[in-house]
């Protein structure tokens, strides 16, 4: 069964629901510097690395772009869609 956002938001802490509320209202699409910090629409994230990588296990953002995927640079972030669609306000 495929949990709703208001089920996923229930089990995150405080700070992965800054993140995530940081992250939909700078574009829902960042980069990485070479610190591991999100950087986007000129600001960077208050967040670390690992709070990022909860919310991917959540199933919120996903991890694209960089060294993962063959390139270069150090990746990026974004929204998954179908969450940013369930999630406006």
């Amino acid at each position: 069964m495929t949990k709703t956002p208001a089920q996923i938001a229930a089990g995150l802490t405080v700070a992965q629901r800054a993140a995530f509320k940081w992250l939909k209202e700078h574009g829902g699409d960042a980069c990485f510097d070479k610190h591991g910090v999100a950087f986007a629409m000129g600001e960077t994230a208050e967040t670390t690395r690992t709070v990022w990588n909860a919310l991917e296990k959540a199933g919120l953002i996903y991890f694209y772009g960089g060294k993962r995927d063959g390139g270069k640079g150090y990746g990026r972030l974004a929204v998954r869609k179908i969450i940013q669609e369930q999630t406006n306000d």
